[in-house]
């Protein structure tokens, strides 16, 4: 399942820290030795037929397929659904509530996509050039819902009919004489057991532990759900000076 908007990189990029990684994204690691080789590899099979080669077009303007033809580079804001998980537990546990960014996204990679690429004979050295002039930006975000073989399942939250919340286990901690809960290497301690927000005989004040496993297994069930991705709007960035590519 693809959302293309709901988040808008205007709004992330209000956030000092992913502004951060955004810049050096489009100033320094598009530049790289591993993205001119990744670039050198999406550009080769154009340096026949055409000469100015705009990306955008060619997947018809949609961002997953551009995505998947021509993302080259990315800036890392953390990872996978369990580190959003790992990331909100130690908010709450050092700083109380995350702030919205984190509420939205957790963490998050910003991609870069070919954009726009000149083509053109190069006399001295007998080979295609190509300069890259332009990029795309954008948001890119997975909800999986698998775990690595031999790891306990991600804790996926307490949900109930009405939502989904977080519970780590120091919240409760000093109203009950025992809660259980599980602790391992990769996530903070958890309450492992039902917890009512309310009244219990309530249809929705009672919330429910979930992980990754309960997921899968709803979801085969179900013939329904699945891994979700989240694409945010993207931003055309110029080149200058262009990426050089000797094809």
């Amino acid at each position: 399942m693809y959302d293309t908007k709901t988040i808008k990189l205007d709004w992330v990029l209000k956030f000092a820290r992913a502004k951060e990684k955004f810049d050096y994204l489009v100033n320094e690691a598009i530049r790289s030795p591993v993205a001119k080789e990744v670039l050198e590899r999406k550009l080769v099979p154009y340096k026949d037929s055409v000469t100015l080669l705009d990306c955008a077009d060619i997947c018809g303007n949609d961002t997953a397929s551009l995505h998947h033809h021509f993302q080259f580079q990315l800036a890392a804001v953390d990872g996978s659904f369990g580190q959003k998980i790992n990331v909100f537990l130690h908010d709450l546990e050092r700083r109380g509530a995350p702030d919205d960014l984190t509420g939205a996204l957790g963490s998050f990679n910003f991609y870069a996509a070919l954009g726009h690429a000149r083509f053109h004979w190069d006399v001295e050295s007998r080979r295609t050039r190509a300069e890259v002039k332009g990029i795309w930006v954008y948001v890119k975000d997975n909800y999986t819902f698998t775990d690595r073989q031999g790891d306990r399942s991600q804790y996926l939250g307490h949900w109930s009919s009405d939502g989904v919340i977080v519970i780590p286990l120091d919240a409760v901690a000093a109203t009950s004489p025992y809660v259980p809960y599980v602790e391992s290497s990769v996530t903070l301690p958890y309450i492992n057991a039902s917890v009512a927000l309310g009244s219990p005989v309530i249809k929705g004040d009672v919330y429910y532990p979930v992980h990754n496993s309960d997921f899968r297994k709803w979801a085969i069930r179900h013939h329904r759900g699945g891994d979700f991705v989240i694409y945010s709007d993207r931003r055309y960035v110029p080149v200058v000076p262009p990426i050089t590519i000797n094809l």
